[in-house]
């Protein structure tokens, strides 16, 4: 079993849509914020310089995810989505591995995430990987109506 992270091209876009989709949906509801990135990933993070990571496992791509800028050294690790098929493979570590990897060389201090405290896997996987939990201001609790949790990640 191999896994590979290939960066964003746009015809796994749908992928990205759907991989994304499938869990918010499962847990919350799909905000319009969410919307607009899912359908238009390269106008909303591309072309904003960000960057789209998928993981394949023999070929098929099983997971992705997104580094957006967020602040001034400060880059959000968001739009984790791992297929169901896949999931406990270890697909969600490895892309948040790499993009840690990336934020780094892009000269980032910072890796931020925002997530809900429903995700009791993600946030096991986020403390495993370092992140310490931050108190969040009210204009970032506004940022997602299900985040309830910031962590970050001094990468210096």
């Amino acid at each position: 079993m191999t896994i590979t992270i290939l960066p964003f091209s746009p015809e796994h876009s749908p992928i990205f849509d759907r991989l994304n989709r499938t869990w918010i949906s499962e847990l919350f509801t799909i905000e319009p914020f969410d919307d607009l990135v899912l359908t238009s990933p390269q106008k909303m993070i591309i072309d904003t310089g960000g960057e789209i990571w998928f993981a394949a496992l023999d070929g098929d791509v099983i997971g992705a995810c997104a580094l957006l800028p967020f602040a001034e050294g400060i880059l959000e690790f968001t739009k984790l989505g791992v297929d169901e098929k896949a999931r406990g493979l270890g697909v969600a570590r490895r892309l948040l591995r790499h993009c840690r990897d990336r934020a780094k060389a892009k000269g980032a201090h910072t890796l931020k995430i925002f997530t809900s405290s429903k995700l009791a896997p993600a946030n096991a996987l986020y403390l495993s990987e370092g992140f310490i939990q931050i108190e969040m201001t009210a204009e970032q609790k506004q940022r997602y109506q299900r985040a309830d949790v910031m962590y970050d990640l001094a990468l210096t």
